[in-house]
């Protein structure tokens, strides 16, 4: 396959999962181990790695761009209230609360480095993808049978934001995905779906920020104008697309529950692990 419509394809795929609680990195890495890049003038595997993170700053983008109303509102009111020129805590407890919510997976994530670097050329990489996709969509079906009614959301708090950033380190896994570990553990505390998803979506921005530096930097070597020229694209095709993904998200999950969203992870997880087991 020709490395530009490889890349477009992926941004495609990206802008479809990230912000859905169906894993982007698994469906990404399901995806390169069928379709790899070919012919690149850089290792194959480095780029491989930097490539599938690194363009989930498109993804970031489109949440910044849909969102950048509530984040530049709580964040002059963080500094009016830090500098005690207003006394409303708002803006400061959001930006505490997504403080409090990254910690945890940015830890294990440093401390687990490693494993996370090698996961990819992992042999049994299509087995973790499988049982990850199954249990996530087992737990997300039970989750959501019991809070069906949304009518009465807890309030997102410092607790809230600790508890939903611990059990995001599930997410370290492939195919757990970040927004399904947040989504199942906020809906768990009885949080509202959409104040779920959107906590979900404002806790993707440091973290996927910071995961695609960590990439971009461990990588530099292989940046040249090959390299450059087909992560910008990706990035581009995943901003424009998840942009518009989000919104349609939004508006379905007003009518409907993330019931359907388990249904697919219990399905693509079958099929992942028989054929695994097949090869």
């Amino acid at each position: 396959m020709d490395n530009t419509l490889n890349a477009f394809l992926r941004g495609i795929i990206e802008a479809a999962t990230e912000f859905l609680p169906v894993s982007s990195t698994g469906h990404l890495f399901l995806f390169s181990y069928f379709f790899p890049f070919e012919n690149l003038s850089v290792p194959h595997e480095a780029f491989e790695d930097l490539f599938d993170i690194f363009i989930q700053s498109g993804a970031i983008f489109s949440v910044v761009a849909l969102y950048y109303k509530t984040l530049w509102n709580h964040l002059r009111s963080a500094v009016l209230y830090i500098s005690k020129k207003n006394d409303d805590g708002t803006g400061f407890r959001f930006y505490l609360n997504l403080l409090i919510g990254i910690l945890p997976i940015l830890i294990l994530g440093f401390v687990f480095k490693s494993w996370l670097d090698n996961v990819k050329i992992r042999p049994d990489l299509l087995l973790i993808l499988g049982g990850s996709w199954l249990v996530g969509g087992l737990l997300m079906v039970v989750v959501e049978k019991r809070h069906l009614d949304d009518s009465h959301g807890q309030t997102i708090g410092w607790k809230e934001s600790l508890i939903v950033g611990c059990l995001q380190c599930f997410a370290l896994i492939p195919g757990v995905s970040r927004s399904a570990a947040t989504i199942i553990s906020a809906r768990t505390l009885g949080i509202s779906k959409k104040d779920s998803a959107e906590f979900s979506f404002f806790l993707a921005i440091p973290v996927l920020t910071l995961a695609g530096l960590y990439k971009l930097y461990k990588h530099r070597a292989i940046l040249n104008s090959e390299t450059i020229g087909l992560l910008l694209f990706g990035s581009i095709v995943s901003f424009i697309i998840c942009f518009f993904i989000i919104k349609l998200f939004m508006a379905f999950i007003r009518r409907r529950s993330f019931i359907s969203f388990g249904v697919y992870r219990i399905a693509i997880g079958i099929l992942v692990i028989l054929y695994f087991l097949r090869g």
